[in-house]
């Protein structure tokens, strides 16, 4: 499948902010990297090779995580920053990018899968005190976290 040209990619989130503009521009390209992430954490898992899907409460597991190894200390300011507050919010950041066609839903994908967590501030909080590490650098495991499901 052939990678979206920047200029389409600006074009399409620029239209997602014209409709709605709840959360900062950053959060979409986060957002579709933590998608990446959270295909690559799976597939470390029991996941089969090339199932290219996650669920809500995966991909809400793969923006803690990623967004701690990325920001560390600052996590819990990025997600105010970008109004990332619980995991539906992450639900609209990435049904606007459907809706664009920026991501794709499986048939039996919803909004409420993403439901698994209330306070994403707080999780983040969370893996940030558990870490054994006083700062985390990009590509680090996180931490464990508590269940989403």
């Amino acid at each position: 499948e052939p990678l979206m040209e920047d200029r389409e990619w600006n074009e399409a989130i620029l239209g997602i902010l014209r409709k709605d503009s709840h959360y900062d521009v950053r959060a979409y390209d986060f957002v579709n990297k933590s998608v990446e992430y959270a295909i690559g954490r799976e597939a470390r898992g029991s996941r089969p090779s090339g199932n290219r899907h996650v669920s809500g409460s995966e991909l809400v597991r793969g923006v803690l995580e990623y967004a701690v190894s990325v920001y560390s200390v600052f996590v819990c300011d990025v997600f105010r920053y970008w109004n990332l507050q619980a995991g539906r919010d992450v639900g609209n950041v990435v049904y606007n990018m459907i809706d664009a066609g920026l991501l794709s839903a499986g048939p039996n994908d919803a909004i409420e899968d993403f439901d698994c967590a209330d306070d994403l501030i707080f999780l983040a909080g969370e893996i940030l005190r558990r870490s054994r590490a006083s700062v985390p650098r990009v590509g680090d495991p996180a931490p464990a976290l508590p269940a989403l499901d």
